[in-house]
């Protein structure tokens, strides 16, 4: 555990480019105790609101909040959700060198509707644009990954299909990390999984690798067969798959599959949990961590997220705290 911690104080001097889908989310706490006369729908009396950073801002929350350095490349609409993930990005001290701004699309937001005393999310609103990126604005994310990407210790690429991380992007990315020696690290989804390529870790759930792989993960046997074509497939120098309950699997050309199991805790809420687990393995390995180790605290900052609420960015001063009480 000392060598974890170590790897921990580490995390301040590490240096990412987030490249992804920014988005604003927004929660409506409230209390349920009986069905609308209207219709066969809870009542919903709200008791308090809150918004916070998601999808890749959130990734780039969680890498400010476990101490690292970090610019944002994404685009935003010309409205008041764009502007306040700006304002947001920048005053936790992440750099937004990188965001453009798009006056003919909405920025993406999602709205949670959780009811006590369950914390049950009861329904979630999305808004976001159903028109294409334009190519010029797309261009200029193209441009300031080729121009800027030696300045970082790692790049991350947080894809939640919306437009943002497409094939002529992710072809850029892979000669800048490849060419630099550059640290890059994938969350993906369903849109680009033929077009991922030389990734150093890429961290599909368990859905996204069935998907992927084209192999229903049910068993260790398809969960080894599903591991290991995506190896190939992505020539990825690890893809870690994330279980949730059942923890995690590591999976490295020529190495033997490792399993972290979870740790033993109530779990109320996934949201968010994939975007720690990128956060945290780019750190770790931009740190100059093993996979393995990268994995280890990656599990344990997951486990936390999930006995929280909500979109969750941790504190490195919690997961130091989950380390000490293991030792």
């Amino acid at each position: 555990m000392s060598q974890l911690l170590a790897i921990l104080e580490k995390f301040r001097a590490a240096n990412l480019l987030v490249v992804g889908d920014l988005m604003f989310d927004r929660f409506i706490w409230g209390e349920v105790d009986r069905l609308s006369p209207e219709a066969p729908v809870p009542v919903l009396r709200v008791v308090s609101e809150n918004a916070s950073l998601g999808g890749a801002a959130n990734v780039i929350h969680n890498i400010r909040t476990l101490g690292g350095r970090v610019t944002a490349c994404g685009i935003v609409g010309k409205d008041d959700a764009g502007r306040r993930i700006i304002s947001a990005l920048r005053q936790i001290g992440a750099s937004t060198a990188g965001v453009f701004t798009d006056a003919n699309l909405q920025t993406v937001q999602k709205t949670r509707i959780i009811a006590s005393p369950h914390h049950q999310q009861i329904v979630r609103l999305d808004r976001e644009s159903r028109d294409s990126i334009g190519g010029a604005t797309l261009k200029k994310l193209r441009d300031f990954v080729s121009a800027r990407a030696t300045r970082f210790d790692g790049i991350v690429i947080s894809d939640y299909g919306k437009g943002v991380i497409h094939e002529e992007l992710l072809n850029a990315m892979a000669r800048a990390a490849g060419k630099n020696k550059i640290i890059c690290v994938v969350d993906p989804k369903k849109e680009n999984y033929e077009r991922y390529r030389f990734p150093t870790l890429i961290t599909p759930n368990k859905t996204e690798a069935s998907e992927a792989a084209g192999i229903p993960i049910h068993n260790d046997q398809s969960l080894f067969a599903a591991g290991t074509k995506l190896l190939r497939k992505w020539r990825a120098k690890g893809v870690l798959i994330t279980r949730g309950p059942e923890g995690m699997s590591l999976f490295r050309p020529r190495f033997p599959i490792k399993h972290f199991p979870t740790e033993a805790r109530d779990i109320f809420d996934v949201t968010g949990a994939g975007d720690t687990v990128v956060a945290v393995c780019a750190l770790a390995l931009a740190s100059g961590a093993s996979y393995e180790d990268a994995a280890v605290l990656a599990n344990l900052a997951a486990g936390f997220v999930g006995g929280e609420v909500g979109t969750v960015a941790v504190h490195v001063e919690q997961l130091k705290g989950v380390i000490e009480g293991k030792t």
